[in-house]
């Protein structure tokens, strides 16, 4: 047997409404005598019962409990996880998507990049629906800076152009770094041309020269007979 008040009849369990206001439950009736007011209550005042259920009742209160702990489940999955709506699957379905391509561009240009890569590929990432990361940006550091020699700068600059469009959909930023490594490749040829016209103009200034000025060598004089 349990006690409980409740402010109105209202409340009450479908099978344990009474349609007298004073009337006290048969199974409490009969031990504490028919209309008999819980305890604490002023005599006369019929808002207020004092409850104990029979078999029947439990069994509708027990269903009505279900029924309030199922609510509370609603929306969870066996492990407890917050079950996603449909759109929420859906955006879940794009955001991976956006993570596995924004992970296979930058992956090209690392690899493509070889020992001008500084460090690894970066990424930017957002939360989705599921309480997961997933990447929606990224980008590689890479070394752009002229080397010592032309001929080095050259090599350097063709590895930097290939890496910038290394993906199958180059970004404009990555069109960009290829622009600018063509234009460190065309710098470096021409500081090739006129470092070889220097040597060029040394090496032929260390040559000999030989006169041609005939007072420079004795006269000629005819062999006696």
């Amino acid at each position: 047997m349990i006690e409980n008040i409740y402010n109105s009849q209202k409340n009450l369990p479908s099978s344990l409404e009474t349609s007298e206001p004073n009337m006290v439950l048969p199974a409490l009736a009969e031990k504490n005598g028919q209309g008999s007011p819980v305890s604490g209550q002023k005599e006369g005042d019929s808002k207020a019962y004092e409850v104990s259920f029979s078999d029947r009742g439990w069994e509708a209160f027990d269903k009505k409990a279900e029924k309030t702990d199922s609510s509370k489940e609603k929306g969870r999955d066996s492990t407890g996880k917050k079950e996603l709506t449909e759109e929420e699957k859906r955006q879940v379905e794009e955001l991976k998507k956006i993570d596995q391509k924004v992970k296979t561009h930058e992956q090209a240009h690392l690899s493509a990049a070889g020992g001008y890569a500084r460090g690894g590929a970066n990424y930017e990432y957002i939360t989705g629906p599921d309480g997961k990361r997933y990447a929606n940006a990224g980008h590689v550091n890479l070394d752009t800076s002229p080397e010592k020699t032309p001929e080095a700068t050259i090599q350097k600059a063709n590895v930097i152009r290939k890496a910038a469009l290394a993906p199958a959909d180059p970004s404009p930023a990555d069109r960009q770094i290829a622009s600018d490594a063509i234009k460190m490749e065309q710098k470096a040829r021409e500081d090739l041309i006129q470092e070889r016209l220097k040597e060029d103009k040394a090496a032929s200034s260390k040559q000999p020269t030989i006169s041609s000025s005939y007072n420079q060598h004795p006269a000629l004089e005819p062999d006696p007979l």
